[in-house]
């Protein structure tokens, strides 16, 4: 049993597709934490992707920045954690973020096979 964080957008419920692909692991999930001050919710995410075995990111359409994920990426990216980003919005600026991922796809199927295969 693998234990995955799960970063990226909180709008589009795309973590309950990886859940479901995968209910045999332990997830880290931030929607769950019910933190509201940005010290504490950031302090929490920090501590999970340290614990986690992997980092599954997902960057949706509907994301207004991603800049969270950014700083859950290159936390995982510097603790040699490996990461699997899908990246729907495919933006030319993201290309340093894309760099620090191990596995990097388009599209959250495609991600979720992976992840059956890393886990």
């Amino acid at each position: 049993m693998m234990k995955i964080y799960l970063a990226g957008g909180m709008k589009s419920d795309w973590q309950d597709n990886v859940i479901a692909a995968h209910p045999q692991h332990t997830y880290f999930d931030p929607r769950t934490h019910g933190l509201d001050e940005p010290a504490e919710y950031t302090k929490w995410d920090l501590e999970h992707v340290e614990k986690a075995d992997i980092v599954f990111a997902c960057f949706t359409k509907d994301n207004p920045s991603g800049f969270g994920m950014c700083i859950e990426i290159g936390a995982a990216h510097r603790s040699g954690k490996p990461i699997i980003l899908v990246d729907e919005k495919q933006l030319r600026s993201w290309a340093i973020v894309r760099c620090c991922c191990n596995i990097v796809v388009n599209n959250l199927g495609d991600g979720i096979k992976i992840l059956k295969e890393w886990a």
